[in-house]
C-alpha cells in the first residue's frame, strides 16, 4: 500500500509556520549562526524535535545555513511517518516537496532529498515525475538511486544485465530500493532463483549472515522464497560444522548447503576444495558449484595460494563477482600465467575489464604473446599522466611521463567568481562552523557541476581558504587544463624540506605519502584512531617518540605539524630500513603495519615478481590502494619539486620472497 502524505498532517508546525517564525525579535543572547547550526544538528541528530524548532526559528531566515535547518525539519516529518506505517510506502507529496527543491536548489540537502524521492517515485511505479525530477540530479547517483535508474530502464526495456548482476553480486544490505528491484524483476523473470542465491551467497561470504537471513524473509511471498526455510538457512551458515555432519541436507534448494561451505571455506579453503570433490559431487547445482569455486579461488588469491586459478578456472564469469573477477586475474599474475592474465581479463564484465589495472595488464599479456600492435592499442586507451597505472602505460609505450603543460593564468574575473559562489560559500561556513562532513558534500555538489576552468578557480580558491583536500578534490577534476601544483599542493613547505633532509627521507616520496593520508588536513583523525597530517596512531607516536629521544612528547602534541612530521617521516625512514629500501614495502608497511610485508614476502617464497605485480596483489584492498597512489603521486611531486623523474616501473623495482 502506497501512502502519500501532506506534512501539516504530521508535524505540529509546518514549513511555512517555521519560516515565519525566523522574523520574530530575536532572544536577548543571540547566538552566532555558526553555533546555532551546530545546535540545531545535534537536536536534528537526537530526534528532539521541540529544541530542533526552538533553535531554527532563531536562524535567520536569509542564512547561508538555511537549506540544512528545512530540510532537515522536512525529514522529521519523514521519520514520523514511516513510525507511524513502518510496514507501507511513504510517498511525499509533491505540492509540497517541489517548493522545498525549488527554494534550495543546488544545495547538498535538496540534492540528497530529491534522491530519496526519486527512491521512492521508482519504488511506486510514477515514472512521469521520476524521468521528469531525475534530469534535475547533479551528482553521481548512489546505489538506491542506481537501481531505480534500473527500475526505470527496465520499464523502457532496456535494462542492461551486467548493471544487474552488480546489484546480485553485492556482497551487503541492499538498499530498500535495490530489494524492491530484485523482487519485481524476479516476479517479471529477470531475474533467476540462481541470482537470488547468488546474492544470499555473496553475504554469507563476507560474514553478513543476518543480512542474509532478512533477504531470505523479505522474499517470503515469491516462489523462490516459499522453497526456503530462513530457520535452516540460520543453522546452517551460523553452525556450519553442525549442518554439514548432519544426516539431513535433502531440501528442495542447496542454498544451505552452498552456504555452509562457503563459511567453512573463509577458514579453510583447502578442505572445503578437497570436499567438494570427494563428498559433494553431484550434491550441488551447476550453478552453485561454479560460485563455491570461485570464492575456494577467492579465498585462496588472498593468501597468495598457487592453486588458487585453478580454482577458479572450475567456475564461469558469469557467476562471479567484480571481486572475484579480479581476483582471478591477480592470481594469475602471482604465476606470471600471461596467457591466463588475458583470458581472465578479456573474460571481464564490461564495466571491470575497462578499468585502467586491467586494461594495462591485458596489454602485458598481449605483449608477452608477441602482439605487440594489440598492446600497444591497450595501452594507449589506459594511458594518463595522472594515474598509476596510467603511468605505467604510459612508460610502455617508450614516452616519458612529464609534468602537463600549466594552464594560462586565472584572470580576476574567474578567480572572483569563485569567491563569491554560492555554494562554495555555503561549503566554507559550514567548515567553519566545525560541520566538516556536510561542508565536504556541499562543497563535491558544487564542482561536479564545473568546466576546467571553474574548478581551477575554485581549487585556487580553496587552497587560499586552507581546504587543502577539497583544493586538490576540484583540481583533479579537470580533463584537459591541468594544473599540477594544484593536483599535488605543497604546503607547508619549510618545514617538510627542513624535516626530510634531517631524517633522510625522499621529501617528494613523503608529499606523496600525506596527499594519501591526509589530503594535508592536519586535524584529521581516522576511525582507527591515527592523527595528523602524516596520521600517526598513538602507540606509534609513542614508540617512535622513545625511540629517538623525544623526551618532552605528550599524545596532546600529536596533531602539531612539527611533532606530527618529526614522528612521521621517522617511522617512515624505520619501516623503510626494515623492508629492504624498498618504497613500495615501505608504503605498505606504514598503512598495514610493518608486520604485512614481511608475511607477504615469506608467500613469495625463493621467488621474484616486479614491484607492480606485488602492489597489485595486496590483499587489503585499503593498503593496495594506497600503495598505488603513493607511489603514484611521488611521482608527480618529483616532477613538480625537482622537475624530474625517476620511471615509476623501476620506482617500483622487484620484490625478492624470503623464507
Amino acid at each position: 500500500m502506497t501512502i502519500s502524505h501532506h506534512i501539516s498532517r504530521w508535524i505540529s508546525l509546518p514549513l511555512c509556520a517555521l519560516g515565519a517564525m525566523a522574523f520574530q525579535p530575536a532572544i536577548a543572547s543571540k547566538q552566532s549562526d555558526a553555533e546555532l547550526i551546530k545546535q540545531i544538528k545535534s537536536a536534528y541528530a537526537d530526534g528532539a524535535y521541540d529544541k530542533f524548532n526552538r533553535l531554527a526559528s532563531e536562524l535567520p531566515q536569509k542564512s547561508v545555513f538555511r537549506p540544512y535547518v528545512d530540510i532537515w525539519q522536512f525529514r522529521f516529518f519523514q521519520k514520523g511517518v514511516e513510525k507511524q506505517f513502518p510496514d507501507r510506502e511513504v510517498v511525499w507529496n509533491k505540492s509540497e516537496i517541489l517548493p522545498l527543491l525549488t527554494r534550495h536548489d543546488n544545495s547538498w540537502p535538496a540534492e540528497t532529498l530529491r534522491r530519496d524521492w526519486l527512491e521512492q517515485l521508482a519504488r511506486t511505479a510514477q515514472w512521469t515525475d521520476f524521468a521528469e525530477q531525475r534530469q534535475h540530479l547533479r551528482y553521481r547517483p548512489d546505489q538506491g538511486v542506481e537501481c531505480a535508474d534500473l527500475m526505470y530502464a527496465a520499464e523502457q526495456g532496456q535494462l542492461v544485465r551486467y548493471k544487474l548482476d552488480a546489484v546480485v553480486s553485492f556482497d551487503k544490505r541492499l538498499p530498500k530500493t535495490c530489494r524492491v528491484l530484485l523482487k519485481n524483476l524476479y516476479k517479471l523473470g529477470g531475474v533467476s532463483a540462481q541470482d537470488l542465491d547468488r546474492h544470499v551467497l555473496q553475504m554469507v561470504a563476507a560474514n553478513q549472515l543476518t543480512n542474509a537471513v532478512k533477504f531470505v524473509d523479505e522474499f517470503e511471498d515469491t516462489a523462490w522464497g516459499k522453497t526456503i526455510s530462513s530457520t535452516e538457512l540460520r543453522e546452517a551458515i551460523f553452525n556450519p560444522d553442525k549442518y554439514l555432519k548432519s544426516s539431513g541436507q535433502k531440501a528442495d534448494t542447496d542454498l544451505y548447503l552452498t552456504g555452509a561451505l562457503a563459511r567453512k571455506a573463509v577458514e579453510d579453503f583447502e578442505r572445503v576444495a578437497r570436499q567438494m570433490t570427494e563428498n559433494y559431487q553431484g550434491k550441488l547445482s551447476p550453478s552453485s558449484e561454479q560460485w563455491l569455486w570461485a570464492h575456494v579461488g577467492y579465498r585462496a588469491g588472498l593468501v597468495w595460494d598457487r592453486n588458487a586459478l585453478t580454482y577458479f578456472k572450475r567456475s564461469k564469469p558469469e557467476v562471479m563477482s567484480q571481486e572475484q573477477q579480479e581476483w582471478k586475474v591477480r592470481s594469475a599474475l602471482l604465476l606470471e600465467d600471461w596467457n591466463a592474465v588475458l583470458q581472465a581479463t578479456n573474460e571481464m564484465s564490461p564495466n571491470v575489464k575497462e578499468d585502467r589495472a586491467w586494461t594495462y595488464w591485458r596489454g602485458r599479456a598481449l605483449a608477452q604473446s608477441g602482439k605487440l600492435v594489440e598492446a600497444r592499442q591497450e595501452w594507449i586507451k589506459a594511458s594518463s599522466p595522472f594515474s598509476f597505472y596510467g603511468k605505467l602505460a604510459h612508460e610502455e609505450l617508450g614516452d616519458t611521463v612529464t609534468a602537463p603543460k600549466r594552464p594560462e593564468l586565472l584572470s580576476a574575473a574567474e578567480l572572483d567568481w569563485a569567491k563569491k559562489h554560492p555554494g562554495l560559500l555555503r561549503a566554507l561556513a559550514l567548515y567553519d562552523a566545525g560541520l566538516r562532513t556536510e561542508g565536504f558534500w556541499e562543497f563535491n555538489l558544487q564542482v561536479a557541476q564545473m568546466n576546467d576552468r571553474q574548478l581551477l578557480a575554485a581549487a585556487t580558491w580553496a587552497e587560499r581558504n586552507q581546504l587543502y583536500d577539497r583544493a586538490i578534490a576540484a583540481a583533479d577534476r579537470t580533463e584537459t587544463e591541468h594544473d599540477l601544483a594544484l593536483r599535488y599542493l605543497t604546503p607547508f613547505r619549510d618545514n617538510m624540506r627542513a624535516k626530510t633532509r634531517e631524517i633522510g627521507v625522499d621529501e617528494s616520496w613523503v608529499y606523496g605519502l600525506i596527499r594519501q593520508e591526509s589530503r594535508f588536513v592536519t586535524i584529521a583523525r581516522s576511525g582507527v584512531g591515527a592523527s595528523g597530517l602524516m596520521q600517526v596512531m598513538p602507540a606509534t607516536a609513542k614508540y617512535v617518540a622513545k625511540k629517538i629521544g623525544m623526551s618532552d612528547f605528550k599524545p596532546a602534541d600529536i596533531t602539531e605539524i612539527e611533532t606530527n612530521l618529526t614522528l612521521g617521516t621517522s617511522y617512515l625512514k624505520m619501516v623503510f630500513e626494515q623492508h629492504d629500501q624498498s618504497p613500495v614495502l615501505a608504503s605498505a608497511g606504514y598503512n598495514a603495519g610493518p608486520s604485512r610485508p614481511a608475511l607477504w614476502k615469506r608467500r613469495l617464497g625463493d621467488r621474484k615478481i616486479e614491484g607492480a605485480i606485488f602492489a597489485e596483489l595486496i590483499p587489503f584492498d585499503e593498503t593496495r590502494g594506497y600503495v598505488k597512489n603513493v607511489m603514484s603521486n611521488t611521482m608527480a611531486y618529483s616532477l613538480l619539486l625537482n622537475n624530474a623523474s625517476t620511471p615509476l616501473k623501476q620506482r617500483l623495482g622487484i620484490i625478492y620472497g624470503s623464507k
